[in-house]
């Protein structure tokens, strides 16, 4: 992936940007509306559930991507410590939905592989029926468990509490390229590890990763401080493959 200015970006969430001038305030408030969107999808009813398990996951995702933009405002003024509980509770929310998500995700996968692989169509009803068998029995015990996912709603209004809390009024330009310059760093790790065993999965996982959240960081700067933007060619692709 090669350095260069003027990269363009994809950035599906710029109409939940606040218009807020100072940079803070305006960091802070995307990733409240990111955990507010997440709240409002995981109400969500009937089927569709899946979709708003599916965008609550990204909306928690992009909002943990803006608080690792400004881990060294955070380290400055004291309050890392309750910013790293923060980030670890909202990614066991995120994780605690994956099961959710990859039973959908499969049923998906399998509507689009006839097309593809049409030498396997003849097994395809068998193996969609399966699916989705499984994907329901996997939400009716976690709706059994969490009856309309109520106390997953109810941490995210505690999350979005904490959030509120926290320093962003610090944030200065020089702390966002930090936490940008840091996500880079991480995404050219992540590359160089999966090209060197490119029969590991895990790696070419971790990699998708910390692409996602540079694409999500980046996008989220398009829309309220385009000069701080990662500079990369192609990072949309990148992500996109």
């Amino acid at each position: 992936m090669r350095r260069k200015r003027g990269i363009s970006a994809v950035d599906p969430t710029s109409a939940d940007v606040p218009n807020v001038s100072q940079l803070g305030s305006a960091l802070q408030a995307f990733a409240v509306a990111q955990l507010q969107r997440a709240i409002a999808y995981l109400a969500q009813p009937g089927e569709a559930r899946h979709e708003g398990i599916h965008e609550g996951r990204k909306c928690i995702r992009r909002a943990r991507a803006t608080l690792a933009l400004t881990a060294r405002t955070f380290k400055r003024s004291h309050c890392a410590a309750r910013a790293a509980r923060l980030d670890d509770d909202l990614g066991q929310l995120c994780r605690g939905l994956s099961p959710l998500r990859d039973a959908q995700a499969l049923l998906e996968a399998l509507a689009r592989l006839g097309a593809v692989a049409p030498d396997v169509s003849a097994i395809l009803p068998a193996a969609t029926k399966a699916a989705r068998a499984r994907r329901d029995q996997l939400l009716q015990l976690a709706l059994r468990r969490n009856p309309d996912f109520l106390a997953r709603q109810q941490r995210l209004v505690a999350a979005i509490t904490r959030l509120q809390r926290l320093s962003w009024q610090d944030a200065t330009d020089a702390d966002v390229s930090s936490g940008l310059a840091r996500s880079v760093r991480r995404v050219e790790k992540a590359q160089r590890k999966a090209h060197r065993h490119p029969e590991h999965d895990e790696f070419w996982h971790v990699y998708r990763r910390r692409l996602r959240r540079l694409r999500q960081q980046d996008s989220l700067l398009a829309a309220i401080k385009p000069e701080l933007r990662p500079a990369f060619e192609g990072l949309e692709q990148h992500a996109e493959r």
